[in-house]
């Protein structure tokens, strides 16, 4: 396991600046010997002069780093600070630096810097030349850590991202009159949507879709716990409804206040064909008949993690051959095309009843999804996509 790296501090960075200026006066010092004539017995003083000026233009960015910076060019809610006043900030600072180099030269080694026509010219040098270094010597450093931390960061939300697309099963169970199947697509963060299919009692499975507030890292860790509540509760406890009440519980709890999750639950009994479902604020689950028919699953409660003590209502669905029970987060209703327009509900509806009706579940799937990539037309989808397909077949024959 790698170490993380350590922290950065104004005060390691002072004493990292502090070390740096013996090796950044050695070829100004140098440069000066050899303007002055190429006498390296003056190298010592050239070199002196030139640390004066090193310490003083580092100490003066230090400074402008980590305590005028945050206050003059505050960074943006969302994103970095824009370069173009960061280079002009520095160059600043820089060029004060150097002035003040400049009054420390006069005051201690050379009287007479600044005395004359050749001094002034001396000190436009050294401003120029030790500006432009440091200043550059700045923003690479500074652009270089920003690089560093972003690969960092990416790599870190790649692996969060591996570990949690581990948690969403893909191979879904074998049933005789049941088959059901489910994917996500996450947008460029972490995702916050999740599915689930849990065996349960009695020849009885439960099965979820969920869809966290929020996105990123915070996000796919609630969902994450919004799973293993479901699974520690599968066995144990029969009524949907219940579990949710716990769930919410867990959430409200648990969590800050900001936090929140949609939440949609089944428990399907494969013998007596009947589907029991709890709806705390998610998008309605679709039940499209064989012969037309529609029906909305909305009966439930709030969304989890809001009330403490919310109450959820539990209603109950037979099953018929050829139903499907299409299931999905707002990630699909609310793709949003290069217009602005919305793929809708109802585009959704009209999108399924068009498919033939013994399509397998897994087919059903990837059409939606089709579709909505093809509504969205080569735009990247705002917000994670997930799709849930339940379909009941038709009773083997005796």
């Amino acid at each position: 396991m790698s170490r993380p790296p350590r922290p950065r501090t104004a005060w390691t960075e002072l004493a990292k600046s502090v070390l740096w200026i013996p090796l950044y006066a050695l070829p100004f010092g140098a440069f000066f010997s050899l303007l002055g004539g190429g006498r390296w017995r003056d190298f010592p003083a050239y070199y002196e002069v030139s640390a004066i000026f090193s310490a003083s233009i580092l100490l003066t960015l230090w400074v402008g780093e980590w305590f005028l910076e945050p206050r003059m060019l505050p960074r943006p809610a969302e994103g970095r600070r824009p370069v173009p006043p960061i280079i002009a900030f520095h160059g600043s600072l820089a060029i004060v630096g150097s002035v003040v180099g400049a009054l420390i030269v006069r005051a201690t080694l050379v009287p007479a810097f600044l005395g004359s026509g050749r001094g002034i010219v001396v000190f436009l040098v050294f401003t120029l030349l030790f500006c432009a270094l440091f200043m550059g010597l700045a923003m690479a450093s500074r652009f270089y850590r920003d690089s560093i931390e972003r690969a960092r960061a990416e790599g870190e939300m790649n692996q969060a991202r591996r570990i949690q697309r581990s948690f969403l099963i893909t191979q879904f169970p074998t049933r005789p009159r049941l088959e059901v199947h489910a994917l996500n697509l996450s947008s460029r963060q972490v995702s916050g949507d999740f599915y689930d299919v849990v065996p349960a009692r009695d020849d009885a499975f439960l099965v979820a879709i969920a869809d966290v507030a929020g996105k990123g890292v915070p996000a796919a860790l609630l969902s994450s716990m919004l799973q293993a509540s479901l699974r520690t509760q599968a066995h144990s406890i029969p009524s949907v409804a219940a579990i949710m009440g716990n769930i919410n519980r867990m959430v409200y709890r648990s969590t800050t206040v900001q936090q929140f999750a949609t939440f949609f639950l089944a428990r399907i009994d494969e013998r007596r064909m009947r589907l029991a479902f709890t709806n705390a604020g998610h998008n309605f689950p679709l039940v499209f008949r064989r012969g037309g028919e529609r029906v909305t699953l909305e009966r439930g409660g709030t969304v989890v993690g809001v009330l403490e003590n919310a109450a959820f209502e539990e209603g109950e669905l037979e099953l018929c051959a050829g139903d499907r029970v299409v299931m999905y987060t707002d990630g699909v209703s609310e793709a949003a095309n290069v217009t602005g327009e919305l793929f809708g509900e109802e585009r959704l509806i009209a999108l399924i009843d068009a498919l033939p009706a013994d399509l397998p579940a897994r087919d059903v799937v990837d059409r939606i999804l089709e579709g909505v990539r093809a509504f969205l037309d080569g735009v990247e989808a705002g917000d994670d996509i997930t799709v849930m397909v339940l379909r009941v077949l038709d009773a083997p024959a005796v």
